[in-house]
């Protein structure tokens, strides 16, 4: 596991007992991004914060300029400062996440919210789908989870497009209650069969529920594909009744938006590989996000053929489920946020996320280092930011 341990401390106290020592703090700290933590003298923690400049930053905080600033001076308070240089955003939002975990449950409450995406829970044997999210997932054993989904809503989106689709139950209370319980208007439309009242048995709409969650865990391409194919079939076959009917449900697939919903698939086998920049400038670090949560493999440059060589096999070897405790839900959605954000012609993505449920995942491997290696353009840096300044 990612294991936050500072490079760099500067004792205050230690300082102000000696002479001919500069008096500004940040003197002693790089100018480089990274995270930054402030302690007062009993050891507590003051400030826990990610940071673009990490010299800029605890001037700033310790107010070393001596002028009015709307932030508190903390340098009166302040006994130990400590720092640690990171190679981009998202290695220093992951040291933030397990470094608050320890020091402070208000801050780390607050950045598991902040960050939080959704889920769609399939319960195969109530057959219904409800919406979560990573910080909110309670889940039975013979539950599914699809993710990520960007927002609550698109996951909502979701699970109503697997009721249009397979014609899934709208109610779940009174398909609890089948084969008593009371046909609402979708079976009147034709759109339900009905298993509530019995017009249909349950064990043909468990069959149904079982194609929807087999459809949504291999992801929307997938699940196009699936439904292109069949209605080819349908119209070689010249069904063309059937091959209308597949058309329509391709057409409601389709109009997920990919942005929110594109990576959403069975979540049961994930684990990925995270490119992002190294501190070394010009090289690029490798992670994989497993079991055992987010783990630093190494760092490359595109010179090093060898390792470019072996590097696919050595990181497939580390891959195994993440499994959904809630610090593998709050890892997985801080890697989430950066695989969801959009680039742009200003804002080139420099961090890459390589699902390896894929089977041609390595083939991003090579492209995802040199975006790695790119150099950033401090004016248009997507990744620089200051995360909760306490």
């Amino acid at each position: 596991m990612f294991d936050p341990v500072y490079s760099i401390t500067h004792d205050r106290t230690a300082q102000s007992n000696q002479q001919d020592t500069p008096t500004g703090v940040s003197l002693f700290f790089p100018s480089s991004r990274g995270v930054v933590e402030l302690q007062a003298h009993d050891g507590s923690t003051l400030l826990l914060a990610a940071t673009g400049h990490i010299r800029d930053f605890i001037a700033q905080r310790l107010n070393e300029a001596n002028e009015p600033t709307a932030h508190a001076d903390l340098a009166p308070v302040t006994a130990r400062v400590l720092a640690q240089p990171t190679g981009s955003a998202i290695e220093s939002d992951l040291f933030v996440l397990e470094r608050a975990r320890a020091v402070d449950p208000a801050l780390h409450r607050k950045i598991a919210h902040q960050n939080r995406r959704a889920l769609l829970v399939l319960n195969p044997d109530s057959g219904t789908w409800r919406t979560t999210e990573t910080t909110t997932l309670e889940r039975a054993a013979n539950e599914r989870i699809v993710g990520p989904c960007l927002t609550s809503r698109s996951a909502q989106q979701l699970g109503e497009t697997l009721d249009d689709v397979y014609e899934l139950c709208r109610y779940p209370r009174e398909l609890a209650l089948a084969p008593n319980g009371t046909a609402c208007a979708y079976k009147q439309m034709g759109r339900c069969p009905g298993a509530c009242d019995g017009s249909e048995t349950m064990d043909a709409y468990h069959d149904r529920f079982a194609r929807a969650v087999d459809a949504v865990e291999g992801g929307l391409d997938v699940w196009c594909r699936g439904l292109r194919e069949r209605m080819q079939r349908a119209s070689e076959d010249l069904d063309f009744e059937a091959a209308a009917l597949l058309k329509r449900q391709l057409d409601a697939v389709d109009a997920l938006a990919r942005d929110t919903l594109g990576h959403a698939a069975s979540l049961h086998a994930f684990s990925c590989v995270v490119v992002t920049p190294a501190p070394r400038v010009g090289w690029a670090q490798c992670w994989v996000f497993n079991a055992q949560g987010c783990v630093p493999f190494c760092s490359i440059e595109l010179l090093d053929n060898e390792l470019l060589e072996t590097l696919p096999s050595l990181l497939a070897a580390m891959c195994t489920p993440m499994g959904f405790t809630q610090p593998q839900l709050e890892r997985f959605a801080i890697i989430t946020r950066y695989w969801l954000t959009k680039p742009s012609k200003q804002r080139k993505r420099r961090v890459s996320v390589l699902d390896t449920r894929s089977d041609d995942w390595s083939d991003g491997l090579r492209p995802a280092i040199e975006a790695a290696q790119r150099p950033g353009d401090p004016g248009h840096d997507d990744e620089e930011h200051t995360l909760l300044p306490v």
